[in-house]
């Protein structure tokens, strides 16, 4: 049984195999230091040296990142909700968002920090906000983007996005057509919340994996800077894979 299973891991991920040969020869050859390029069994054994360390902060970063996606997806999603039925709202928020979204991370997270504060619920009010946007766009344009042959029916029962009718329209036939959207945004914001969450912690050097990687690099213990980053990799793959099950699982309930 463990062979079948070793043998299916390795023709899985034989691309994984085969880098890690690659960087662990490339270190041998050159004989790199440790601080330059560590190879993968220093790496390896620098976290088997304390999981617990390791596990810790990675909980710390995982935890932190979603919340702060739950939290911006529901904000998301409620502000695009009053946008659509509001289009004074929707014109004020609008170019906010855009705006928003043309600042890079780096530059936007010590000035979120300054408002906030400095502690873990900055990490999770940071990803939250730079998760907001992106939600709020997609979930608007699933609102607007409404199959034109259903809203002829609803507007031929006297349903119209307006009006007293303006609820029935959206739980019926707005809403479903913003689902897919919301889905995607979910898929593509999974990995991202990682992203934020790790830099926030790298600049406010208070707990997380980005903690452990400006720490470790503060004591030249680049090993450790190596596995903490390894594992930000592998939580923000894992973070995409569930989001992209979670899409093609629900996506066909509310595709046309």
């Amino acid at each position: 049984m463990m062979r079948v299973w070793l043998v299916g891991a390795i023709v899985r991920y034989w691309t994984i195999l085969i880098l890690l040969v690659f960087w662990q020869v490339l270190v041998t050859v050159n004989d790199y230091n440790s601080i330059v390029a560590p190879s993968p069994i220093q790496v390896g054994t620098a976290f088997l040296s304390d999981p617990e360390y390791f596990m810790s902060h990675a909980w710390y970063t995982l935890s932190s990142a979603l919340g702060g996606l739950i939290l911006g997806i529901a904000m998301g999603t409620i502000v695009a909700s009053l946008s659509w039925a509001t289009p004074l709202f929707n014109g004020l928020l609008m170019p906010m968002s855009l705006f928003f979204r043309s600042i890079p991370i780096v530059a936007m997270i010590p000035i979120i920090v300054r408002l906030v504060g400095y502690g873990s619920h900055s990490v999770i009010m940071i990803t939250a906000i730079l998760t907001f946007f992106p939600c709020y766009l997609l979930f608007l344009s699933g609102l607007e983007d409404v199959n034109s042959t259903r809203k002829d029916f609803f507007s031929s029962l006297n349903c119209q996005p307006k009006g007293f009718k303006m609820l029935t329209f959206f739980r019926y036939l707005a809403l479903p057509s913003a689902m897919p959207n919301l889905l995607v945004s979910v898929r593509l914001l999974a990995p991202i919340c990682i992203l934020v969450a790790l830099v926030t912690e790298f600049l406010m050097g208070l707990q997380g994996l980005g903690y452990v990687m400006t720490s470790a690099r503060s004591t030249l213990r680049m090993d450790v800077s190596w596995a903490a980053a390894i594992i930000s990799c592998l939580l923000s793959v894992g973070f995409f894979l569930v989001a992209s099950a979670v899409e093609q699982k629900y996506r066909s309930r509310w595709s046309d």
